[in-house]
């Protein structure tokens, strides 16, 4: 499987043949041949594998809560994580590809089934907010990470930038810190209203993404807050 990873990640899918897996892997095409009937289903396994892989992997350290989640953005939004590059341009290669199509399903809902159960788990410690849909908050943070985690990728976007928006939709997620001693009321909505501008500010101020886009993505993002909000 880390043959298959490899391949694709340095030389692209339709590098990724049998033989170039074996003579990766040390190993004969027949080898190759017995495990596998064709190269979509070589290709499958090893998608599976490693989107399968990575979540598990972060989730069995899930710690407290938000926590997780921000490690999740920490690790995913790293341009050395082979990993995340792997799952993220298989992601983006079964956007187009329609034999890849339902693999390419079973990795979104994967990682989203992920990130819903910790967010179900943060808001039984009470540090999620409880107003929330755990399940369309995880399908909100999962996109952020997917999108992002392809502009940086593409070197559209710094890091530093990625891991920002990503630490700012777990923040929106978060049950508000007390103030002077008095925790905020969960209905008052002007209390998010600064986050949500800090998050246009941020997508404004980033030299390499025009304008339009930039605005786009800020009523965007506006609208899943508000969403998830109510």
């Amino acid at each position: 499987m880390r043959a298959v990873m490899a391949c694709i990640a340095e030389e692209g899918l339709e590098k990724a043949t049998m033989r170039n897996v074996a003579d990766r892997a040390g190993l004969s095409t027949g080898t190759i041949a017995y495990y596998f009937k064709s190269k979509k289903e070589m290709v499958d396994a090893a998608l599976l594998e490693a989107s399968h892989a990575y979540m598990e992997g972060w989730h069995a350290h899930k710690g407290n809560g938000p926590w997780s989640l921000d490690r999740l953005v920490e690790d995913f939004l790293a341009k050395d994580n082979t990993d995340a590059g792997f799952v993220l341009q298989m992601i983006e290669v079964g956007l187009h590809n329609s034999e890849l199509r339902g693999t390419h399903q079973e990795m979104i809902d994967a990682g989203r089934s992920k990130i819903e159960e910790s967010l179900r788990y943060g808001i039984a410690a009470g540090r999620i907010r409880p107003d929330i849909d755990p399940k369309l908050a995880a399908a909100m943070l999962h996109g952020v990470l997917i999108w992002w985690g392809s502009e940086l990728m593409s070197n559209a976007t710094s890091q530093d930038l990625a891991r920002q928006v990503g630490r700012l939709a777990v923040r929106l997620l978060e049950v508000p810190p007390p103030i002077n001693g008095k925790a905020r009321r969960d209905d008052n909505v002007s209390e998010g209203a600064p986050t949500v501008q800090t998050m246009r500010a941020l997508l404004l101020s980033d030299p390499k993404l025009p304008r339009r886009a930039a605005d786009a993505l800020a009523e965007a993002f506006e609208r899943l807050y508000d969403a998830v909000a109510t």
